[in-house]
């Protein structure tokens, strides 16, 4: 994958993690991350959330075919609190080393900002690089968290409304908003789930940490999807597909299986 699609498909693949539940509920699932139809790569993760918290850790390996895709591996963590209705970060780690990117991230954080934070190696900044200020790690999730859609109420929770939000994210290099709308829903049926999805469109808008003219690609792409499933029992929706339009052909986060709390709903095996 190339580097100018590197931040918002790692966020919105880390975003798939972390999971709420009303109750103790163990989440856990399986992706293939394609490109262009070709098999580039696989992910996993497992959750543990109680009604007011919430862990979660994420494991990646990419086997890419040529240098415009990375090969290498990942891992990311988070934990924090689940408060009216919303994710609030405590600790976050990301450990990335591709033949594209090489990255340690650790985060603190309390009230949505950043308390303390580690990025290496370090990296000077570029001439055209744009700052990033102290007010941006104010008021912030990191990549994980942001993966926490809630729809308040008490009807059905795949609707139009799961898409209307706009995630303000700092992963410890960048800040930039991950903004949502609606698109369709349809049904989602792999091993583990069998029901609907809600498909929301997506924008990546880079705030501070990027340089214009390598992140301007991805602010302009329109032609990014994510789908969301219901967690059983909750309110909250998680992702369960990506796709993004990349210059090497479409990216496509693919689940092999899911299981979003409660019993399994089909007696398929995962690959």
């Amino acid at each position: 994958m190339s580097r100018s699609t590197l931040p918002f498909a790692a966020a919105a693949l880390l975003s798939c993690l972390a999971v709420p539940a009303l109750a103790q509920e163990r989440v856990s699932a399986r992706y293939e991350i394609l490109i262009g139809g070709l098999q580039v790569g696989i992910a996993g993760f497992e959750g543990r959330v109680s009604h007011d918290s919430y862990q979660a850790s994420v494991s990646l390996r990419l086997s890419g075919v040529s240098r415009v895709i990375a090969s290498g591996r990942g891992s990311a963590m988070a934990s924090g609190r689940i408060l009216a209705g919303r994710a609030v970060p405590a600790n976050y780690t990301l450990t990335l080393n591709t033949t594209q990117q090489n990255d340690a991230i650790r985060m603190a954080m309390a009230g949505g900002s950043v308390r303390s934070h580690s990025a290496e190696p370090d990296r000077p900044a570029a001439a055209d690089e744009v700052p990033v200020t102290a007010t941006h790690r104010q008021g912030v999730l990191d990549p994980l968290s942001a993966g926490l859609f809630f729809v308040p109420g008490t009807g059905p929770t795949v609707v139009a409304e799961a898409c209307a939000k706009t995630f303000p994210v700092f992963d410890g290099r960048q800040r930039y908003d991950l903004s949502f709308s609606f698109a369709r829903t349809e049904n989602l049926k792999v091993p583990g789930y069998d029901g609907p999805a809600v498909v929301c469109n997506a924008r990546y808008r880079p705030i501070a940490g990027h340089r214009p003219a390598v992140t301007a690609p991805m602010e302009a792409n329109r032609d990014m999807q994510i789908w969301l499933a219901p967690v059983a029992g909750t309110r909250a929706l998680v992702p369960a597909r990506i796709a993004i339009r990349t210059p090497v052909g479409m990216a496509e986060i693919q689940p092999t299986r899911l299981e979003l709390g409660g019993p399994t709903t089909t007696a398929s095996t995962s690959r």
